[in-house]
């Protein structure tokens, strides 16, 4: 049985990416839970641009305020995510004996520098280092060459934050399902206004090769729905509303949602799904909830939000990346094809769950550390 914490047990998490403070936020709450006397504060540089309400943002040039803020919370453990060692703030840690876990850290710019460099200096660096989590097996090799011993280095593979998946009616994706008949189904989630007659038109251009395709169409803003209707009237398709109908039929060829409440139920539905305001904004979903969901993603360049986990889907071969408006129809048809769908199905719930793996494993880093360190 896990030992008692320390009553006043303090974790700093310091990420320099979105996805990293995501992933840190999650493994975090999740040791709380476990263990309620932990305490835990989230940095991040100034220069990641991240404003988050329970995130503290440390300049990374003058550590006076850095300085305060460390003082303030008093952490027994740092851990240190995707960001670089040679920094300021990572210097921070030498001042005192606090033990330091580097997550996935930046050392590329590191590797450079002269042999002697990384035998003295560099050696210096590390030494509040009591371990470090990398990705693949050529950055145990990396830092290696830093000076950290092989013994205190483990692979954990991506750190993604993981997905609750959003629940729906079992009964009534059963019983659309069975109004469907095995019809394919598109999911277009949070489309913005400026998207919504290039979703339409490649929907029209999709159906000629993928017969029978029903689209069911999320906008971002729901005040857009007169725009919608104004353009479906044009292109003569036949729709129906969430809101009116309450579900699709054999007919319909246009399914309007009232909103995000259904959404799981709609990526339970569709074989794929494009990611709203990929081509315009850049204000996109998180493509994971697709893919824990079973829907394979598709979307356009413009993936601001949650770039991290998008790159991440294409690596795996679960997304597909677009460049030019004009190629989302025929690329859907393509798509549409149960063995292609099912193949990229299949790798989004990879990516989802090598990242929970980490995760796990971070949880129980921590709660074991921190027993340690009393």
């Amino acid at each position: 049985m896990m030992g008692t914490l320390r009553q006043k047990a303090n974790v700093w998490a310091h990420a320099s990416t979105p996805a990293g403070v995501d992933a840190l936020r999650e493994v975090l709450i999740r040791a709380e839970i476990i263990e309620p006397s932990l305490t835990y504060q989230i940095s991040v540089p100034a220069i990641s641009g991240i404003s988050e309400s329970d995130v503290t943002v440390l300049q990374d040039t003058g550590s006076k305020s850095a300085q305060n803020f460390l003082k303030d919370i008093s952490p027994n453990l740092c851990l240190w995510t995707e960001d670089s060692l040679d920094t300021p703030l990572f210097s921070l840690n030498h001042h005192v004996s606090r033990p330091v876990a580097l997550i996935n850290p930046k050392i590329k710019m590191l590797l450079g520098r002269s042999w002697i460099w990384r035998k003295t200096v560099m050696r210096q660096f590390l030494r509040p280092v009591c371990y470090s989590f990398v990705e693949r097996l050529e950055d145990v090799k990396d830092l290696r060459s830093l000076g950290l011993p092989a013994k205190k280095i483990e692979v954990i593979g991506p750190l993604l934050s993981g997905v609750v998946a959003p629940a729906c009616d079992e009964a009534e994706r059963d019983h659309i399902g069975e109004i469907l008949a095995a019809r394919p189904v598109w999911f277009a989630h949070k489309v913005p206004l400026s998207e919504i007659r290039m979703v339409l038109e490649s929907f029209v251009e999709a159906q000629r090769n993928a017969h029978r395709l029903l689209l069911i169409l999320d906008l971002e803003d729901q005040f857009s729905v007169s725009t919608f209707n104004e353009i479906s009237g044009e292109l003569n398709l036949i729709t129906q509303l969430r809101a009116k109908e309450g579900k699709p039929d054999p007919s319909t060829q246009v399914f309007l949602t009232d909103g995000s409440s259904d959404v799981g139920l709609w990526y339970r539905l569709a074989s794929i799904s494009y990611m709203g305001g990929s081509f315009t904004s850049g204000k996109v979903p998180n493509p994971l909830v697709a893919a824990a969901l079973g829907s394979s993603v598709i979307h356009g360049p413009k993936v601001n939000v949650f770039n991290e986990l998008y790159v991440r889907m294409m690596e795996g071969g679960a997304s597909v990346s677009l460049e030019r408006e004009k190629d989302l129809s025929s690329k859907l048809a393509v798509l549409m094809a149960p063995d292609q769908c099912a193949d990229m199905a299949k790798k989004g719930w990879q990516v989802v769950s090598d990242g929970a793996v980490a995760i796990d494993r971070l949880v129980d880093f921590i709660l074991d550390k921190m027993n340690l360190e009393k």
